[in-house]
């Protein structure tokens, strides 16, 4: 029961880290427009938006690495006599989810604002 409520909550951070990155990219849809215009290739353009998110992701990770750890004192007195509150498979897990999260919540609407027309994307909005 324990482990499907870690794992419902891991579901859970992995669609709000996604929201968050499909808004972020989506709303620099103009950015991404006016520097291709410029004439940005679209590797320098994926290398911006990509380090941004990076950024963020990593930052949240911290920011949620450490509140776990100073949470995870007082949750040991419910555990069962055995288990440990430190198991580095398990915090692996979420960072490689979150992870593979967040690239794909960054890959999918900077391609897409890619293939726009520079001169679309500066209309935009």
């Amino acid at each position: 029961m324990l482990g499907s409520m870690g794992i419902l909550g891991l579901m859970l951070a992995a669609i709000g880290l996604y929201g968050v990155l499909l808004y972020s990219v989506s709303s620099r849809t103009r950015e991404i427009g006016l520097r291709m215009a410029l004439g940005a290739t679209p590797s320098d353009v994926l290398q911006i938006i990509g380090r941004h998110s990076l950024v963020l992701v990593g930052s949240g990770m911290l920011a949620g690495l450490g509140l776990a750890f100073f949470a995870m004192q007082p949750l040991a007195l419910f555990l069962v006599p055995g288990l440990s509150t430190l198991d580095p498979t398990a915090l692996l897990a979420v960072i490689g989810v979150l992870g593979a999260v967040g690239m794909l919540a960054t890959l999918a609407p900077a391609t897409r604002a890619l293939r726009v027309d520079p001169m679309t994307a500066l209309r935009y909005e």
